[in-house]
C-alpha cells in the first residue's frame, strides 16, 4: 500500500521508522511548490551505522516529479529508517506593493499576483516586518498568521521567502 506525505518548510523529516516493514519500492518526489524550487536529500539510516544518501542535494524544478526506482533497503525492527531533507528555494521580490493598515492580519495587495506567486506557508517581509502566509483568498487579498505591528508604510519591494513543498509517495 502507498504511503502519502506533504511536506512544508525547511526541516528533515522521519518518513519511515525502523520497525515499519514496509516494502519500499518506488519513490515519488513532487515539489508542488508555485515559483521556487527545492533542494531534497533523501536517506536512509541505521543507529550505530550510519546515513547512507539515496539522493544528496537535488534540486527540483517547480511542478517536477522525480522517480526514483529499485529502492530496496530492510525496514524491519532496528534496521534502516527513511528520511527527507528538504532546502527552500531562494527569495525574490514579489509584483505589486502591499500596505497594511492596522493590528490586524490582512494583507491587502495593489497590482500583486498572491495567487500565481505566494504559498500558503511563505514568508513575507513587508517594511521590515516578517509573517507567515496562512491563506490566499485572490491576486491583492491574503492573510498571515500574526497580526502585523502597526500601520506599515506602501511596501514596493516586498521580499518573499519562499517554503519547500514536496509532496511525497512511497509504494
Amino acid at each position: 500500500m502507498a504511503q502519502y506525505f506533504n511536506i512544508s518548510g525547511e526541516q528533515t523529516q522521519q518518513l519511515l521508522a525502523p520497525g515499519d516493514n514496509i516494502g519500499v519500492n518506488k519513490i515519488y518526489l513532487t515539489n508542488v511548490q508555485k515559483v521556487a524550487k527545492c533542494k531534497v536529500d533523501l536517506y536512509i539510516e541505521k543507529k550505530l551505522k550510519g546515513r547512507f544518501y539515496l539522493l544528496k542535494g537535488v534540486e527540483l524544478p517547480i511542478g517536477s516529479t522525480l522517480l526514483y526506482e529499485n529502492v530496496s533497503f530492510s525496514n524491519a525492527a532496528n534496521e534502516f529508517g527513511l528520511y527527507i531533507k528538504l532546502t527552500d528555494g531562494a527569495s525574490f521580490t514579489i509584483t505589486g506593493s502591499i500596505d497594511v493598515t492596522g493590528t490586524n492580519t490582512d494583507v491587502p495587495g495593489s497590482g500583486t499576483e498572491f495567487i500565481s506567486e505566494l504559498s500558503a506557508g511563505d514568508e513575507i517581509v513587508v517594511s521590515g516586518e516578517t509573517r507567515t502566509i496562512s491563506a490566499i483568498t485572490g491576486d491583492t487579498t491574503a492573510t498571515v498568521t500574526e497580526a502585523w505591528g502597526s500601520d506599515l508604510a506602501n511596501d514596493t519591494s516586498v521580499e518573499c521567502n519562499p517554503t519547500a513543498l514536496v509532496d511525497v509517495i512511497i509504494n
